[in-house]
């Protein structure tokens, strides 16, 4: 092409390309595709006219809109500015419902706290415990009631303060998952726990000192709470109301903007801390002062998360939140014929776990009840640890393994021992059988489940037998490492391919002496994977849930300890029996995977359809009738 002829041809368009980059407002997108389109026309002037002006010309337009482009692109700070500006206000607009049920639950609360206060002046010892109200006493008969503030070593107590109060925003926003029943139940406590502990300077006549001092920085603190209860509401509704979301969508979708909510007051939890030790202590100065600066604190509190974001709705928010992409809910098949590694062996297993879960669920709680039914004894005879600070994790991870060692560990045989053979014959039984007909599509009769159900309480027998202490926890240990693979794939032969304990055994063999590797990885993947699935179950939360059920039952000192006792109990027995199938599983789907490696049966059934689907389209050869 004649240079006039590429001249004339787009000249229109490079001209709407200058005007473009003329306009003080320019879209980035559409500079972007300008771009592009200008770096085809330079391309091609490079290659038919590089000695020609047009091509300098295009060159330095192509740099104009590159300088453009790269001047309009968002950086670190502006990023910043508009998580603050446009994306905070608009998620809280939008959770304004769980802002304000929040709000109300607390204000309730508190109404709550100051009233049992008023009816029962022992109340607030109940809430605050002995040794706390009776310090606080005795500082406002010395004539300083807030001497508690005054701790000479500032910068410890901003650290203490400043994590306890990052954990308790933390653990009322995550607590959301139980439905929102545990948010609710922290924000009942702790605004109890205000009314009461307000009442109680009230009571003695230094009212004004105490709200002068304590709300410098309890403006910003206690509306944090707040807002982190918003979020965990906010949380707990995604998984009750997930609308036309699937529940586990529904959690995805609440569960980014709450945790958006909750990295929005984490920087002013530590200004309230900071405030509580370094401002606080100075209750002597003006009336006048502190005052303004709660106002000051209220004010923003208010103005930021409320007013604001109904301000930016009412004007229309400039961009849209950006969604958590998820994708469509589809069926995911398991492939059991397949040669798999660790990762996908525990890919799958979690598939298949999450679609049998209500199943195994409803029979890990039955079990657990059973223990009390059956065997009181051991109950009774528990030397139960308890340590329910998340934070604390070695003492939480001695307290749990050694409650898990005395459940899974007789120290004879007993009816412990058998309600362990038991409990674990349940699990693998329901587990290995939901498995093996995943593979297996051949009618199963009488002797099947007979010879299975022998196979399962005759391994399981085995399995609780090595785990007897008898002053020999070195060989229970090895026996848990090493030999409890070999004898859970042993029971998973019989199982998925209907053998008998004597032929499985034999073809277990011949199975770990090539797959032992792949074997040990996933086995032992899947038992760390349990070990911190126990850990978070029995640790963190348990505590939580023993004083949300104890402030619900007002028991007596010996009852409360047996409640407490009984739901310790429970939750680690009923999480032990829940986490058995993932381990079963597990090793049944790796011993698919071993079986095709050495049998190759899958590509065998592939190799006698070769051919086949030329059928399907008509064209097979008519056969050739001999004539008679």
């Amino acid at each position: 092409m004649r240079e006039t002829k590429f001249i004339a041809q787009n000249k229109d368009k490079w001209s709407r390309f200058e005007h473009v980059l003329k306009e003080k407002q320019k879209d980035p997108e559409e500079l972007s595709n300008l771009f592009m389109e200008l770096s085809d026309d330079l391309s091609y002037s490079r290659t038919f006219y590089p000695n020609r002006s047009v091509r300098v010309y295009l060159n330095g337009l192509a740099q104009k809109v590159f300088y453009s482009i790269y001047r309009n692109k968002k950086g670190r700070l502006k990023k910043f500015w508009q998580f603050w500006r446009e994306d905070i206000p608009q998620i809280l607009f939008e959770s304004r419902f769980d802002l304000l049920l929040s709000f109300l639950i607390f204000i309730l609360s508190i109404s709550i706290g100051v009233f049992s206060s008023m009816m029962d002046p022992e109340f607030c010892r109940s809430i605050l415990g002995d040794g706390y109200v009776d310090m606080t006493l005795k500082n406002i008969e010395k004539g300083n009631p807030m001497s508690v503030y005054q701790d000479p070593d500032q910068t410890s107590m901003f650290m203490q303060i400043t994590f306890n109060n990052l954990r308790v925003a933390f653990f009322t926003f995550i607590l959301g998952l139980l439905f929102g029943v545990g948010t609710i139940f922290i924000l009942i406590s702790n605004g109890i726990m205000v009314g009461a502990f307000q009442y109680l300077f009230f009571q003695h006549g230094v009212y004004w000192d105490s709200l002068l001092t304590i709300w410098l920085h309890g403006a910003i603190e206690i509306s944090s709470i707040v807002i982190a209860g918003a979020a965990g509401i906010h949380l707990g509704r995604g998984l009750l109301f997930p609308g036309t979301y699937s529940r586990l969508q529904g959690l995805q979708l609440s569960a980014r903007r709450a945790l958006q909510i909750y990295l929005s007051i984490a920087p002013l939890i530590i200004m309230a801390g900071f405030i509580e030790s370094f401002i606080t202590r100075y209750s002597d100065s003006s009336y006048l002062v502190r005052a303004i600066l709660i106002l000051v604190s209220f004010a923003f509190m208010i103005g930021y998360f409320v007013i604001y974001p109904w301000l930016k709705a009412r004007r229309g928010f400039t961009a849209n939140l950006r969604e958590v992409e998820i994708p469509a809910v589809k069926k995911t098949e398991i492939a059991l014929f397949k040669i798999k590694n660790s990762s996908q062996i525990l890919r799958d297993s979690f598939i298949f776990y999450r679609t049998k879960i209500k199943y195994l669920g409803l029979l890990a709680a039955l079990l657990a009840l059973s223990y009390y039914t059956f065997i009181p004894s051991f109950v009774s005879d528990f030397n139960l640890q308890q340590n329910n600070d998340a934070f604390l994790f070695f003492e939480s991870f001695f307290t749990i393994a050694h409650n898990s060692i005395q459940l899974i560990c007789p120290h004879r045989f007993n009816l412990h021992w058998l309600a362990n053979v038991l409990a674990m014959s349940a699990m693998s039984y329901m587990t290995l059988l939901f498995i093996s007909n995943l593979g297996d599509y051949k009618v199963r009769n009488f002797a099947y489940y007979l010879q299975s159900a022998v196979s399962t309480i005759v391994i399981c027998g085995f399995i609780n037998s090595l785990l007897i202490l008898n002053n020999n926890e070195g060989f229970v240990f090895i026996s848990f490492i090493f030999a409890f693979p070999v004898l859970i794939l042993w029971l998973s032969v019989n199982f998925n391919e209907g053998k008998n304990l004597l032929n499985g055994f034999i073809k277990t063999m011949q199975l770990i002496r090539s797959n032992w590797a792949s074997l040990m990885g996933s086995y032992l993947l899947m038992l760390l994977l349990c070990s911190i699935f126990l850990f978070f179950t029995t640790a963190p939360l348990l505590g939580i849930l023993l004083n949300f059920s104890s402030a619900l039952i007002p028991l007596d000192e010996n009852s409360a300890a047996d409640l407490s006792k009984f739901f310790i109990l429970f939750v680690q027995i009923f999480s032990t029996c829940l986490l058995f199938p993932l381990v079963f599983s597990a090793i049944s789907i790796a011993q698919f995977s071993f079986r095709e490696n050495e049998e190759a049966i899958e590509l065998y059934e592939q190799l006698e359809k070769v051919g086949q689907a030329k059928k399907s389209y008509g064209m097979e050869k008519e056969e050739i009738l001999e004539p008679i």
